[in-house]
């Protein structure tokens, strides 16, 4: 399950771009800076157009004043999740040994579209598959149970799923609780999205602005979307420092997108 959650594309669609231009400004955006953004990434206006009246429609933006756009704050849960990405080192809390476990034989798989979305909010907490049916991951997430039901049910968790906590495994399961994430390769992946990052954000400042904003919008997204696979595992199944190192870089590295892209809206979208 951790490894096949894909929540971002490497080249947004249309509403996904808007969404990130909106949700990374924090205000308003007029639809004439909207269409510049969407001619540099090859979108004509037809698309784009059509992109903020879906978006409009899903509650996830809505018309401020004539002819401009805002971010809602209380969009979708994926949504939420996405953008705030920012936050996530912050979740983690002490493990006390016990799982957080979800069992979800009687889910039907016939609705492809909602069996989709349940495994993509299982994805996105970090569970992954102890016994058929049976999925769990360690109870070190803000809340605990309370808040990890109600958002997992918020980001698509089915219905029919039973979500509990569990505890005092015999030995053999909780040896194979622990190993269930590939925790080596996830460190290495995170010490090879901080080196593509690092090198991305050095050189930046010396391309044509409006490369540097095309490279800076789809390497961040694949970025983050990396960032997002990972299940935050509690220190004791995994060192934290090479996510930290990475969550730490992206930050810095979003910051300088935003400059340019903010510089790029503010000149009118000149090159």
């Amino acid at each position: 399950m951790d490894k096949s959650c894909n929540v971002v594309s490497p080249r947004p669609s249309g509403p996904d771009l808007m969404l990130d231009l909106l949700m990374a400004r924090g205000q308003a955006l007029p639809a004439s800076a909207l269409l510049r953004a969407g001619a540099l990434l090859g979108l004509g206006e037809t698309t784009v157009r059509v992109s903020l009246t879906r978006l409009v429609a899903q509650g996830k933006i809505a018309r401020h004043g004539r002819g401009s756009y805002q971010a809602q704050a209380q969009g979708p849960s994926l949504s939420r999740t996405v953008d705030g990405w920012r936050l996530r080192e912050s979740r983690r809390t002490p493990w006390q040994g016990r799982w957080l476990a979800v069992h979800d034989a009687a889910v039907p798989r016939s609705d492809k579209t909602r069996w989709r979305h349940h495994q993509l909010a299982l994805g996105l907490r970090g569970f992954a598959m102890l016994e058929q049916g049976l999925l769990v991951r360690p109870d070190n997430l803000a809340g605990g149970l309370a808040v990890q039901r109600e958002e997992l049910h918020a980001l698509g968790l089915s219905g029919s799923a039973l979500m509990f906590l569990a505890q005092d495994f015999d030995e053999a399961t909780l040896a194979r609780a622990r190993a269930l994430w590939d925790v080596r390769a996830l460190q290495s992946a995170h010490r090879h999205w901080l080196g593509v990052v690092q090198a991305s954000h050095a050189r930046l400042d010396g391309m044509p602005l409006p490369s540097a904003l095309r490279e800076s919008l789809l390497l961040g997204r694949q970025a983050i979307a990396h960032l997002l696979r990972d299940p935050l595992l509690p220190e004791e199944l995994m060192p934290s420092n090479a996510r930290q190192a990475l969550h730490q870089a992206l930050r810095t590295y979003q910051d300088k997108a935003l400059e340019l892209w903010l510089r790029w809206l503010q000149d009118g979208g000149a090159s």
